[in-house]
């Protein structure tokens, strides 16, 4: 199978997982909500959130292995993957060492003294917190596993799982309704061992097809201090963004009210949503720019990176801009109580996300050199200058919305500062990546808003109409996509891509 191939193939796989897994996740949450009820709903997300906080940690894990295996794959080296797989085994069984007894000892003491939980559900608190630790290390020392599955491409297998994984969550919250049984407890008992059971499954899977995954206890100082020392860099990039995430809510439930807090949440919740799907698209690709880096082949790596970038703009933009003409007939269908200010945050934010779009392919071409100082180091610069001027202008009176417009200005100034970087460290072909794709793209969202904006003004609040102007964005956007965001190569391979799918059939 070409690379193209395997790259269309594993996102149409990664997108059927994710429309499953959404769908099966929101009607499994309404399940549980109803069956704890409102406060033990809460104090499960509270006292999990504890833990679970840590999450970074497991994404910039799996994020390292998987480049490091990608490089190796992309050199031809088997040896050196059985290394690689067993020393980044043994640095996750360590850092769960350390998660655990921070947990127990730092975490634990503050459950005790901060958290507001009433005096008659604390025992069943502690339970939720002691079994969320252990389901969260198991999710750390798996991740290895995650990563080879991810790194040889084997997407079917990755969805296949992640949806038994929602089912056995399904499943779990329909068995609440009949046992007999502390449900808040239960529930942490059950969601724990659904983990052990999942992460069982990857491992019997990766030992049975990959040989590096049969696990050799290898000692190898050098190649852990270097997994180490890319990870740190990860993980202070994903830190900075999750501290900042929180201190801009703290900002804005000090200098306003919760009700701005509930609006940031349902904006931030609808962009998580919109964005899953350039997520997706990017899982498929980053593992064919960091093979394509390691093999030497720097000219499709840049194409994969300047094709890739304009569709991960084009699934969001898609899906984005119906949201944004009819942002408040949405909330309002969704939510039916809908609170000030979450229509206007919602909207800032989305636009936010489709400035960010792009990083995602440059971001995978930092990794995959593995010179990702300087780069994290832009990141982490970024989040906490949201965070300051957040701050200062609420002390000047500025609305609380003034913290997206900050976002998405440092956004814009984040692209060029990442470009810069990657010229600086990698010849980077920083001008033509602006104009074969920024300066594209930009044309694209300016025709596409012209179009369908003022039928969208013109238009009812209602279902049919929302369909149609779904339809009529859907429609300016895949036609100035195509004349304005494709260069000429662009379009006729896909015209030989589609006359090849015609004749085969």
């Amino acid at each position: 199978m070409t690379n193209n191939k395997r790259i269309a193939k594993n996102t149409i796989l990664l997108y059927i997982r994710l429309l499953m897994t959404m769908v099966i996740n929101l009607y499994t949450s309404r399940i549980v909500l109803n069956v704890l009820g409102i406060e033990d709903f809460g104090i499960y997300n509270v006292v999990g959130g504890v833990v679970m906080m840590l999450g970074f940690f497991n994404s910039s894990l799996l994020t390292a292995t998987q480049r490091f295996l990608n490089y190796e794959i992309g050199q031809g080296n088997t040896k050196r993957l059985s290394d690689i797989f067993a020393t980044s085994l043994i640095g996750n069984y360590m850092i769960g060492a350390i998660i655990i007894v921070l947990s127990e000892t730092l975490g634990l003491w503050c459950v005790y003294h901060y958290l507001v939980i009433p005096v008659e559900r604390f025992p069943a608190a502690l339970w939720v917190f002691h079994f969320s630790i252990i389901t969260f290390v198991i999710s750390i020392i798996s991740s290895s596993y995650h990563a080879a599955i991810i790194a040889h491409e084997r997407m079917n297998i990755y969805a296949y799982l992640s949806i038994i994984d929602v089912l056995f969550k399904l499943v779990i919250a329909f068995s609440l309704t009949w046992m007999a049984f502390d449900k808040l407890q239960l529930y942490a008992v059950l969601l724990c061992l659904s983990a052990i059971l999942i992460q069982l499954m990857y491992m019997v899977y990766c030992r049975r097809v990959f040989v590096e995954c049969r696990f050799k206890y290898i000692w190898d100082k050098e190649l852990l201090k270097k997994m180490f020392g890319f990870s740190g860099w990860m993980v202070a990039g994903t830190l900075t963004n999750t501290l900042t995430s929180q201190g801009v809510n703290m900002a804005i439930n000090i200098f306003f009210n919760p009700v701005y807090n509930a609006a940031r949440a349902i904006s931030q919740q609808v962009c998580t949503a919109v964005n899953n799907f350039a997520f997706n698209f990017m899982l498929a690709v980053r593992p064919q720019i960091v093979k394509s880096y390691s093999g030497g082949e720097e000219t499709y790596m840049y194409k994969l990176v300047f094709i890739s970038s304009k569709m991960s703009f084009y699934l969001l933009f898609v899906l984005s801009l119906p949201i944004l003409l009819r942002t408040e007939y949405l909330l309002n269908l969704w939510l039916k109580l809908v609170p000030e200010y979450a229509v206007l945050f919602t909207q800032l934010a989305i636009i936010e996300i489709l400035i960010t779009s792009s990083y995602s392919p440059i971001a995978a071409v930092s990794q995959a050199s593995g010179k990702i100082k300087y780069y994290q180091l832009i990141i982490s610069a970024g989040f906490l200058c949201i965070f300051i001027f957040t701050i200062l202008l609420y002390h000047l009176g500025f609305p609380a919305y003034i913290t997206y417009i900050v976002a998405i200005t440092l956004a814009i100034a984040g692209l060029f500062a990442r470009l810069l970087e990657l010229k600086h460290t990698l010849r980077f072909p920083m001008k033509q990546y602006i104009s074969e794709v920024t300066i594209r793209l930009f044309a694209v969202a300016v025709v596409s808003v012209i179009v369908s904006f003022p039928v969208a003004y013109a238009m009812n609040q209602s279902l049919l109409h929302f369909v149609y102007i779904g339809l009529l964005s859907v429609l300016s956007i895949t036609v100035s996509f195509w004349l304005l965001g494709l260069n000429t190569f662009e379009k006729q391979f896909i015209l030989l891509k589609i006359k090849q799918r015609i004749t085969q059939k």
